[in-house]
């Protein structure tokens, strides 16, 4: 079984989260989740700690849910990742979760079918010049 877990994208500060869900007031209906930045969550161990966590809106964040799947390099991969495969000279691609699974766009292959052959290298809101294609 896939284990559930989600990064997020602040909208506002343009910055990637790892969601903490043992820490925030949305699920008694408050207003905020935690949420540890990416570069400090891996600088300091991949460790959710008071000093590295920060209140976000849910509204003002893009959920990025992990596939389950780990890419060549045993990354993990989460939704609006950009891909791209190692023995294609094919475009990157988009990881997309459409109609109960996860494809590579705009190819429409199947993530399931070419994992262990695609290396991360960006997502959709932090590197979306990645997607353009090459003149």
């Amino acid at each position: 079984m896939r284990e559930i877990k989600f990064k997020l994208f602040g909208k506002h500060n343009k910055k990637m989260y790892i969601f903490d869900p043992r820490w925030g007031n949305f699920g008694q209906g408050g207003g905020w989740v935690g949420g540890v930045p990416l570069n400090e969550f891996e600088k300091n161990g991949r460790t959710f700690a008071p000093s590295n966590q920060e209140q976000l809106e849910p509204e003002s964040c893009e959920w990025l849910q992990f596939t389950g799947l780990l890419d060549k390099n045993d990354i993990e991969i989460y939704e609006g990742d950009i891909v791209h495969i190692a023995s294609s000279p094919q475009e990157n691609n988009k990881v997309e979760y459409c109609n109960g699974i996860y494809l590579l766009l705009p190819h429409g292959l199947y993530l399931s079918d070419w994992y262990e052959h695609v290396g991360i290298i960006g997502n959709t809101y932090e590197n979306p010049e990645l997607l353009e294609k090459p003149e």
